[in-house]
């Protein structure tokens, strides 16, 4: 399982929680395996991990900065053009799928609320975990301090080199930004740029008042990884992609 799967200690500790997110000998990635093959993963997780879910209810991501709430009512829509999904109900796993983006589990021990968030670096330039955080705590009466956070493997800052666009997209964002950025090689006459997207969620997500031990990363990177887990910056369009999931019991 181990080999299979990565999980996080801190959140195996909760036995009501299920979560996993999937390495490169699996694959999620529908234009390449298919709506079958999707489905045959997902059993594969059940056995494995000796559960079966109600559902995994896996949104359409498009980039967005958009979180729904689940729930009884709307539990067999689409949930199109979304990002991010907030839920207490039990047995019904939340998947976010990626390939080298982050995935962020949260989680209220005290509220019984989890949630999945899809933060690639526009999610994350569109602080797409405070909209998160925010509906946990005005939906379901969270408190910031009680919610638990995980980033799941995703691009590091060690390889995430981006153009000066992008890097002036965030400064417009987030303001000074000089301690998250590293300057990189001129490349066909560009200046290229390393940003930490991960110490970026971590920093507005303890502006919002979760504790800092309370936020956990992987420190995994994808990229560096790639034969451990389907990474976009390496294997460009034909890349699969990794899920993870949390759920209640």
């Amino acid at each position: 399982m181990r080999e299979k799967y990565f999980t996080f200690k801190k959140l195996n500790e909760y036995d009501e929680i299920i979560h996993l997110s999937t390495k490169k000998g699996m694959n999620f990635a529908t234009p390449i395996v298919g709506i079958e093959g999707i489905k045959s993963g997902f059993k594969e997780i059940e056995q494995d991990i000796g559960y079966e879910f109600r559902m995994i209810k896996t949104p359409v991501q498009t980039h967005s900065n958009n979180v729904r709430i689940l729930t009884e009512d709307n539990l067999n829509e689409e949930f199109s053009d979304t990002d991010g999904i907030i839920t207490n109900l039990k047995s019904v796993a939340l998947g976010i799928r990626t390939a080298d983006c982050q995935s962020i589990l949260l989680y209220d021990p005290k509220r019984k609320v989890i949630g999945n968030i899809h933060s690639g670096w526009k999610g994350t330039l569109n602080k797409i975990v405070v909209n998160a955080i925010n509906l946990m705590i005005s939906e379901y009466g969270c408190e910031s301090q009680n919610i638990l956070a995980f980033i799941c493997p995703s691009i590091m800052k060690c390889c995430f080199e981006v153009d000066k666009d992008v890097v002036d997209s965030f400064v417009e964002q987030f303001g000074n930004i000089d301690e998250f950025v590293t300057l990189g090689e001129v490349k066909e006459g560009k200046q290229k740029y390393f940003i930490d997207t991960v110490e970026l969620n971590k920093k507005v997500m303890v502006e919002l008042g979760l504790n800092s031990e309370n936020i956990v990363s992987s420190d995994i990177c994808t990229k560096c990884h790639s034969e451990l887990y389907h990474s976009y910056r390496s294997d460009g369009k034909l890349s699969g992609r990794n899920l993870s999931l949390i759920c209640i019991k």
